[in-house]
This record gives C-alpha cells, sequence and structure tokens, in this order.
C-alpha cells in the first residue's frame, strides 16, 4: 500500500519534470526527475523492508510452533503438579512471545486471534481421552486441548500469510 503512494507520486514528478523540459524550465525539471527517483527509491525500500518484516514474523512464528509441540508433548506425558507448573510458566513465555512478534513483525491481529483460542475449540479423540482419564490427570487435559487449539492457530496463520 506504501510503495503505491511512493510510486504514484514518483509518476506525477515525472509528468512534472517532463512538462518542465518541454517548456525549457530544465533546472526545475532536473529536481522533479531526482524527487521522481527518489520516491521509486523509497517505494522499493519500503518493499525489501515489508518482505523482510514478513520472513522474520513467519520464522519467528514457526518456532512459536516448535515450542507448542514440545510442551503439547509436555502435557500429554505430564505427572505432578510441578511439571504442571512448569508448563504453564512456558506457556505464559509463549504467550508473551506470540505477542511480541504480532507487534514487531506482523499485525496485533494475530495476538487476539492467538488469544481468542479456548479450550472447548478443540475436541479430543477417544485414545487420548482415555489417556488422562487413566492417569487422573484433568489439569494436563485442558492444557493440552487448549495447546492444540493455539498451534491448530499458529497454522492456519502460517498459512494465511504470503510466501
Amino acid at each position: 500500500m506504501k510503495q503505491t503512494v511512493f510510486f504514484g507520486i514518483a509518476s506525477v514528478r515525472g509528468a512534472l519534470g517532463a512538462f518542465l523540459a518541454s517548456i525549457h524550465r530544465y533546472y526545475s525539471a532536473y529536481g522533479c526527475f531526482a524527487a521522481a527517483v527518489l520516491m521509486a527509491l523509497i517505494a522499493i525500500l519500503v518493499t525489501c523492508h515489508d518482505a523482510r518484516r514478513l520472513k522474520r514474523g513467519r520464522k519467528e512464528l514457526g518456532s512459536i510452533l516448535i515450542e507448542l509441540s514440545q510442551c503439547e508433548a509436555e502435557a500429554y506425558s505430564g505427572e505432578n503438579s510441578q511439571q504442571y507448573d512448569r508448563l504453564i510458566r512456558r506457556i505464559d513465555a509463549i504467550k508473551a512471545k506470540v505477542g511480541e512478534v504480532a507487534k514487531k513483525y506482523l499485525e496485533p491481529s494475530v495476538e487476539s486471534r492467538f488469544l481468542a483460542v479456548r479450550v472447548l475449540d478443540t475436541q479430543l479423540d477417544e485414545a487420548t481421552r482415555a489417556h488422562f482419564i487413566d492417569r487422573a490427570q484433568g489439569n494436563f487435559w485442558t492444557v493440552f486441548q487448549q495447546i492444540k487449539g493455539w498451534r491448530g492457530c499458529i497454522e492456519r496463520i502460517l498459512q494465511e500469510m504470503p510466501r
């Protein structure tokens, strides 16, 4: 969007320079041409910056996805309250990291979409339910469901992002 504005201004400056050159106002025409070239360069820089920012955001979301996978494995095999507390602290750090990545590289709606995922958004199959029921680990069950929902959310966001 920004680069379109810069290219538009550059084309107007170029046309103005051409007009000034046709009526023999060469110094003014050279100034307009220089401004047009400058605006085109700015448009190119903005495009490169946006592409670099988006690439970095995708990379950071990928690392968050890996962390969520590790947390999911921890929730699946969790046994006691110490592991549960450690997992909750790790999840809080992941939430903060998603917020930072959204604000720094992407758009704030990414964080909102991530935090909007709820436990009931993800259903577990019977074998997974039986696993948690047999071990009497209800706390880990809900965290496991939440993490699965967050992973799905991050995967959808990554799919929606242009490459």
